[in-house]
């Protein structure tokens, strides 16, 4: 049984990596921004990459480290190149500098068959010496690749690289290229080629990619590179005509070709086969099959819009139902043993609904990763503050904070230090809520 760390364990290959491992018996554990919507009982912290310490601490105790977090869209990685190369140049460097630190025995670093973009070749094999990029996603992988070969040198640390074919299947972002075409396929709406269509692909099926990953931990994988393809060649039009064949007739058209576009000469798996016993097994039109079928399943198609307004009236009604209904029953209660002396009906009833703020707050709403954080340590802070204007002894001028208030104020601390609980806990709040 091995602990291994996966960086982006709640993204798309990530989520299933961690399915691999798990079925391994393997002890994943998940390092993201956010939390995982496919494993929320998988041990998990949240962080970026430039958290050298958050990255090291989530690292303590790991064997091995699979670094799949990125920005892996291309035209994000056009549109901010400063952030690209931050989390995907700099971001690898970080993973591999808290590796050294913590003592992890090896990083397997995800990179891409893109490398070999600008690379003239009949057939792209791991030694095949790489030409400078054109697209800086490109270079910004191929950073972290030449990061991992200095580690090793310099430091010992083991790596193995994997050169992922184009990956797709269930759980995949929506602007990748089937999930894209599948989308608008579904709406009725035509699918656009750039150039003319004829640029290839070595695609994989993303359960046969995180097989691969899995498997590269071996020590036969150490320090050595892989591509992670499929074993077929798809030009970008006969994507267009697989998902048109699995979801119904659509119209195809062309539009301008993309600068730094990946060529597609062929790519070959056989050191993957040969050194890891991994070859994929699934044919892209019943993968595309499969990824229509989930994106049915996991995204219906709605008769009218989402009703958001309908959903967040409901949330509101519920919580100020249940802190009025608390607040009569304790101005019932009141009338027969007041809380404080100098507080009438009316004030109790004020004071009530004050007690219930916190709760209501924490318990109304859904708060993940640093905004529940925020919130509950402003919950906290609150309850240290009023629990201390009532029991600590103050100066006369400050006296009048707690004067006939003191088991008040010592009630809301209780009620914001639950409340800050709260918010640290998941909440299956009724599914009429959310309609």
């Amino acid at each position: 049984m091995t602990r291994v760390l996966v960086t982006g364990g709640s993204g798309f290959i990530g989520s299933h990596v961690v399915d691999r491992l798990l079925a391994a018996r393997d002890q994943p554990r998940i390092y993201d921004l956010r939390p995982s919507p496919w494993h929320p009982d998988v041990d998990a912290v949240l962080g970026d990459l430039s958290e050298l310490e958050r990255l090291s601490e989530a690292m303590a105790g790991c064997e091995a480290v699979i670094h799949l977090a990125a920005a892996a869209d291309v035209n994000e990685v056009l549109a901010d190149p400063v952030e690209a190369e931050r989390r995907n140049a700099r971001g690898t460097l970080q993973v591999l500098e808290a590796a050294r630190r913590t003592g992890v025995s090896r990083v397997v670093y995800a990179s891409t068959i893109w490398t070999y973009s600008d690379t003239p070749a009949e057939c792209h094999e791991e030694s095949l010496p790489l030409h400078p990029p054109a697209h800086l996603y490109t270079a910004t992988k191929l950073a972290g690749e030449l990061y991992c070969h200095s580690y090793g040198q310099l430091y010992g640390l083991e790596h193995t690289i994997l050169r992922f074919g184009i990956p797709y299947g269930p759980r995949a972002r929506p602007a990748a290229v089937v999930p894209a075409f599948t989308a608008r396929a579904l709406a009725g709406e035509p699918l656009t080629i750039a150039g003319d269509g004829l640029q290839s692909r070595r695609f994989v099926y993303v359960e046969d990619l995180a097989d691969g990953v899995v498997r590269a931990l071996a020590p036969v994988a150490a320090n050595r590179t892989y591509n992670l393809v499929g074993s077929e060649d798809t030009t970008v039009k006969e994507i267009a005509l697989a998902v048109r064949d699995a979801v119904g007739e659509v119209e195809i058209v062309h539009g301008p070709g993309r600068t730094g576009d990946f060529a597609g000469a062929p790519v070959s798996g056989a050191r993957a086969a040969q050194e890891l016993g991994w070859t994929a097994t699934t044919t892209f039109a019943e993968g595309v099959r499969r990824y229509v079928d989930w994106h049915r399943a996991a995204v219906p198609v709605r008769s009218e819009p989402p009703r958001v307004i309908g959903a967040l009236a409901r949330r509101a009604a519920l919580s100020l139902a249940g802190a009025l209904l608390t607040a009569v029953v304790i101005v019932g209660l009141a009338t027969l043993a007041p809380i404080d002396s100098d507080m009438n009906i009316y004030g109790t009833f004020v004071g009530a609904l004050l007690l219930m703020l916190p709760l209501v707050l924490a318990g109304g709403f859904e708060w993940d990763g640093p905004a529940g954080r925020q919130i509950s340590a402003g919950l906290t802070t609150a309850a240290g503050a009023c629990l201390a204007i009532a029991l600590l002894p103050w100066p006369d001028e400050l006296h009048h904070l707690r004067h006939g208030h003191a088991t008040l104020l010592v009630l809301l601390a209780l009620s914001a230090g639950v409340a800050a609980r709260l918010t640290t806990l998941p909440r299956a709040l009724p599914a009429w809520l959310n309609e």
